[in-house]
């Protein structure tokens, strides 16, 4: 609740408009169902996770980074491309930076727990080729539902268990 709550300040300061963001479900699934509902092309980004040793993967919907893209550009945020296609280089820059924003609210939100150190972000455009599981492993999903007056859409929170395993004893069910 407490990064959902973030994210709703930060997609707020990004879009320029009020922008609601509330948990949508928390489910347990295994990596390779996760791997299916993304689409493809997808916004999907692979990171690491300092001191737990694993990785998580944060993935935007596509019509949610598309309105952060065409905002940016000085558009409505309401006119997402007509086919889903991968993102350009100009357009990776722009949700560098949202992502960018969002793993340190994300860095933010842990430091309660332990204080966690998010690197390497890269951006999958594929889900079939991100590699931060088994895919028979079993992940922790977090959805958060993007709400604003031109677009919704999900931005999904993917943790192998694996990763979450070294704190696991120190988290209470939420």
């Amino acid at each position: 609740a407490n990064l959902a709550r973030m994210l709703a300040s930060s997609f707020s300061t990004e879009q320029r408009a009020v922008v609601d963001c509330e948990i949508a479900f928390v489910d347990q699934t295994t990596y390779a169902e996760f791997i299916m509902s993304l689409s493809n092309p997808s916004c999907s980004y692979v990171f690491g996770i300092e001191p737990l040793g694993g990785q998580a993967i944060i993935d935007f919907s596509l019509p949610i980074a598309y309105s952060f893209i065409d905002r940016q550009f000085g558009g409505t945020g309401a006119n997402p491309p007509q086919e889903a296609r991968q993102l350009t280089g100009i357009e990776r820059n722009v949700m560098g930076k949202v992502v960018t924003r969002v793993l340190a609210n994300l860095e933010a939100t842990w430091e309660q727990l332990i204080k966690i150190q998010v690197s390497d972000a890269e951006l999958e455009p594929n889900p079939e080729f991100m590699q931060a599981a088994a895919p028979s492993d079993t992940v922790l999903l977090i959805a958060f539902e993007v709400n604003s007056s031109h677009v919704s859409g999900l931005v999904n929170l993917c943790y192998p268990y694996f990763t979450l395993e070294p704190v696991m004893a120190f988290m209470t069910v939420q």
